[in-house]
């Protein structure tokens, strides 16, 4: 920010855009009975220090509201070129991050042929089934533009930390968290593992085509170091290193097309690595070998007003013997949650299979903060007039089975799927004007099994203006 303030003092005609920006959000939360959860595995809150969801006394009305104000500029002096977004946050009392980057926020010198940076930039080779995906690298990458319908991309050195975006975690600490007995509705109750780790990634990609055809292609390795609850369960490793020295390769292959009328999406999502552990559950003793697929498909129809969306994501699954051992893990994820209806990317935050997230790599089988195999789908029917947008956005996440023997593979039988799905339906109607002024309202309801006897339906206001 300092480089950036001596370049824009130097010219006039250079300056830094003011966002302003609000949030109001109202929750509303209640058990339909207080029968035992029928759900075997499942749970309300699942970790070391929490409760059981029947046992927390929370269960109505959470509301609360939230301000941000935000840096944003885009420009270009001589070679050094600038792509700043930047958000501020009313801080932890409402259980945001003190601050959020922008999709891209970098420094960067910049030719005809290749860009070298210092920062946050996007990975132009992520998956885009789902609309509001997203993964970034933060720190040194490089590009190259060797043709004009070839992208190179080099993150040469990337602490990775889960590519948050505000848009995507500002609901995410509405539930307080149980500690120690206590009620406490800051997100600095949670563990936060990532603070004192070592989540090194560096990454790979390339993207190819024209306006209508493309090609994309992308290799991760990440060190997992001391970072997340699945990362020290090998003692010995972890007595003289501080973890057991996990570490992730993760790639993708996809092709899009895109016309004015019709977006085809489909990319092949691959992970492998190792999970050094003592565990009994690991079928060979000292380490579980990860090897996992998904597949992320996705169509968009545009007819005049009206847009039509739908995005689907499938992973594979843990193989199991019949003692229910694990032979070799399934998908591990990058990158922010792909849907984007509040409960389902946010609240209770389910990814549709294990996921390395700010809070390091995770494999749950909760309700809350979920990370488990499965088949996660979204619908979005949206329409513009002028300045007024209504959306409306339909997800639905169903898990495989827990218990059995499983081959591990991914699955389109009906037979290897619980039998309860989880499903939630937003309405969101807004007026923008440009990119420059957006007030709108959202409400979304929750749909849950009588297996787990939850109700609940949440409200929210926003509002963003860029001075």
């Amino acid at each position: 920010m300092f480089i950036l303030s001596l370049l824009f003092g130097s010219s006039p005609g250079y300056g830094v855009g003011l966002e302003v920006g609000i949030l109001g959000y109202e929750l509303f939360l209640k058990e339909t009975n207080v029968k035992k959860n029928q759900t075997p595995g499942w749970d309300f809150q699942m970790d070391q220090i929490g409760s059981d969801f029947q046992s927390v006394s929370y269960l109505n009305r959470t509301s609360s509201k939230s301000m941000f104000v935000g840096l944003k500029d885009k420009n270009k002096r001589n070679r050094i070129i600038w792509d700043i977004d930047i958000q501020l946050t009313t801080g932890k009392e409402t259980g945001l991050k003190p601050y959020y980057l922008g999709k891209n926020n970098y420094l960067g010198y910049e030719t005809s042929k290749f860009l070298l940076g210092v920062g946050r930039r996007e990975h132009k080779f992520r998956p885009m089934s789902f609309q509001t995906s997203y993964d970034g690298g933060e720190g040194l990458f490089l590009e190259f533009l060797p043709q004009s319908n070839l992208t190179l991309q080099f993150f040469l050195w990337d602490q990775y930390s889960g590519a948050l975006l505000f848009n995507k975690d500002r609901f995410h600490s509405l539930l307080p968290h149980s500690q120690n007995g206590k009620t406490n509705f800051s997100a600095e109750s949670e563990p936060n593992e990532s603070r004192r780790s070592h989540h090194r990634r560096h990454s790979f990609g390339l993207l190819y085509g024209d306006d209508y055809f493309k090609l994309r292609m992308g290799i991760q390795y990440i060190e997992l170091g001391t970072w997340g609850r699945h990362v020290k369960d090998s003692p010995r490793e972890t007595k003289t290193s501080g973890a057991d020295g996990d570490s992730l390769v993760n790639g993708n292959l996809g092709l899009g097309f895109d016309a004015d009328l019709l977006e085809v999406q489909f990319d092949f999502l691959w992970a492998k690595g190792n999970d050094r552990t003592s565990s009994k559950i690991a079928n060979t003793p000292g380490s579980i070998p990860i090897s996992g697929e998904a597949i992320q498909w996705g169509a968009e129809l545009k007819f005049g007003d009206f847009l039509l969306r739908s995005s689907h994501f499938l992973s594979d699954r843990e193989e199991k013997n019949e003692k229910n051992q694990i032979i070799k893990e399934g998908y591990i994820s990058l990158g922010v949650h792909p849907g984007q209806t509040p409960y389902i990317s946010q609240i209770f935050q389910i990814f549709p299979s294990a996921a390395v997230t700010e809070s390091g790599y995770e494999k749950n089988f909760a309700l809350r903060n979920g990370r488990c195999f499965g088949y996660l789908s979204e619908l979005v029917l949206q329409f513009t007039y002028h300045q007024f947008v209504a959306k409306m956005v339909g997800s639905y996440f169903l898990p495989y089975k827990l218990g059995g023997a499983s081959d591990g593979r991914i699955s389109f039988q009906k037979r290897d799927f619980e039998v309860f799905s989880i499903g939630e339906g937003l309405l969101e109607l807004s007026l923008k004007e440009d990119s420059y002024f957006e007030l709108g309202i959202g409400f979304s309801q929750l749909f849950l099994p009588e297996s787990i006897p939850i109700k609940s339906n949440f409200g929210y206001i926003f509002g963003r203006l860029e001075i």
